[in-house]
Parts: C-alpha cells; structure tokens; sequence
C-alpha cells in the first residue's frame, strides 16, 4: 500500500476511534464471547482460538474488559 506505519495508526485511529492493537482486542474478545456462549470448549483452548497463547493474559485482558472472568461470563445465563 506504499503507506508509513505512522500515517497508517493516525487514519485508522481517525477513522474508527481507536488503535489497530485495541480494535484486534476488541475482534478476539467478541470472538470469544461467542465461543464460551455457544461452544463447550475450554478457557485455554479458545484463548488459543482467538490468538492468546497465554491463559492467563488472556482471562486478565477479559475481566478488564467484561468485569468478569471467562468462566463467570459462560455461566452467566
């Protein structure tokens, strides 16, 4: 795209509110929330899926975000 990475981050924050680094968080919190609300799959395996290799960053990263940890967020009904 012949783009500097500087000009790139200022228009996508411009144009959509936010980072490139908090709208992939934001694409993989939303993909598993629908994984832990329709699946059975383990908290490790999807944070796997969503692409965290560390659990542990990954339930921090979703009760930052959810209030929540991924376990109370699936039994939540």
């Amino acid at each position: 795209m012949h783009l500097s990475i500087p000009y790139l981050s200022k228009y996508i924050k411009e144009k959509s509110g936010g980072t490139f680094g908090e709208i992939v968080r934001n694409v993989r919190m939303k993909k598993a929330c629908t994984f832990l609300k329709n699946g059975n799959m383990t908290v490790e395996k999807i944070a796997d899926s969503v692409g965290y290799q560390n659990v542990e960053h990954f339930n921090r990263l979703f009760k930052k975000k959810h209030g929540m940890t991924p376990v109370q967020f699936r039994n939540k009904k």
